[in-house]
């Protein structure tokens, strides 16, 4: 057999492969997509795909480039024909706005969420706070929002440093609502803290019954003559261990020993597991608390989970979500040690609100970064 007819047959064979891999690939889409309509306390496997959804409509771009090259164009429609299918879908990871836009007028309402991690509070030097919570609060004044939430507060040090004076120093916003974990024996444990600029008339927890280290607050705003109802959100986390972020170090790194990667993989998977299942359950009630509000209102707080989890969208249901209003790029919110996904959100009514602009600002003082909007209120008619 000569070398030319050894490369026709390998060649097909190679193509076989191909289109294996990308039947593969578009069952697991088509899993991701739909990933934000099963429960995963009914069936967690698609949440998974969900997570990997970014990753691919990756895959299934450059396969249909492929195909396209190898002159294959009825095979290249499969990928294109799924990525079309979920062009909204992917609307929640990258946004095409060309600017930012301008507050409409002077009801405009600068919003903000932050997870703090505790305001940097383990780098912190005896009565000195640490150049990360420095910043922070430097960050706050800069941006001045009108509405501030935080996630994983903390009260700073007894007789030391006091993180809610020095809020309300560096932007006024005298108005607040806080609520703290109950750790027994713990000084001035973390909680949740709402800050706002206008007062607060109204103020609830949404209780977790299978976590209650995470929460929501709710706080009832009196703007003008408008009450507004603002969700501060805290959901379950993966809560990975030191080992845990070293494993995926390791694996960037390809230093991790091969005897144990099946292991340590295995727990990971069982602990992105739990955080599905909880999360799943935690907003259903969430979402029926939004639900039930007399109150227009605004959403904000860290998810922990992506675009195309079903908490994403149980939560934000017929609301409308800033970032696909005035984002730009893919503007993900998560700044630690594993792959960045956004998960940090914010909300808000459709009838009541408007989006006039929305940014994420990459400062590395968190393992979170900020997001922040500016919505412009819908006054009563008089």
């Amino acid at each position: 057999m000569t070398a030319v007819k050894k490369g026709r047959r390998k060649f097909p064979l190679i193509k076989s492969l191909f289109f294996t891999a990308n039947l593969i690939v578009v069952v697991l889409f088509a899993m991701g997509y739909v990933a934000a309509i099963i429960p995963p306390d009914r069936n967690w496997i698609f949440a998974f795909a969900g997570l990997a959804f970014p990753y691919l409509a990756l895959a299934n771009i450059a396969f249909a480039i492929f195909w396209l090259i190898t002159g294959k164009k009825y095979i290249a429609l499969l990928s294109i024909t799924v990525l079309i299918i979920s062009w909204s879908r992917l609307g929640g990871y990258y946004r095409f706005h060309t600017g930012h836009g301008q507050p409409a007028d002077s009801t405009g309402l600068i919003v903000m969420s932050y997870n703090v991690r505790l305001f940097d509070l383990y780098n912190w030097n005896k009565n000195k706070i640490s150049e990360n919570a420095s910043g922070l609060f430097q960050l706050l004044a800069e941006h001045k929002p009108d509405l501030l939430c935080i996630q994983e507060y903390h009260a700073g040090r007894s007789g030391k440093v006091d993180i809610c004076d020095s809020i309300i120093k560096y932007t006024g916003l005298k108005h607040k609502y806080i609520a703290y974990v109950s750790m027994e024996g713990k000084d001035k444990p973390y909680g949740i803290a709402t800050f706002s600029r206008w007062p607060l008339t109204g103020t609830g927890i949404v209780s977790f019954d299978d976590n209650p280290i995470n929460f929501c607050l709710y706080s009832d705003i009196l703007i003008g003559k408008d009450t507004v109802r603002l969700f501060n959100v805290h959901l379950e986390s993966i809560k990975f261990s030191r080992e845990d972020y070293l494993f995926v170090t390791d694996l960037r790194n390809n230093q991790e020993d091969q005897d144990v990667f099946a292991e340590n993989s295995l727990k990971i998977l069982q602990k992105l597991k739990r955080a599905f299942i909880s999360r799943a359950r935690q907003s259903r009630k969430l979402s029926e608390k939004i639900n039930q509000s007399p109150y227009p209102v605004i959403v904000c707080g860290d998810f922990n989970d992506t675009p195309s989890s079903y908490t994403y969208h149980k939560i934000t249901g017929k609301l409308n979500d800033a970032f696909r209003s005035k984002g730009r790029g893919f503007s993900q919110t998560y700044a630690g040690a594993l792959p960045s996904f956004r998960i940090d959100y914010i909300l808000h009514d459709k009838n009541r609100f408007t989006t006039n602009s929305f940014s994420r600002i990459r400062e590395p003082l968190s393992d979170h970064y900020p997001v922040v909007a500016n919505l412009s209120l819908v006054l009563k008619d008089k």
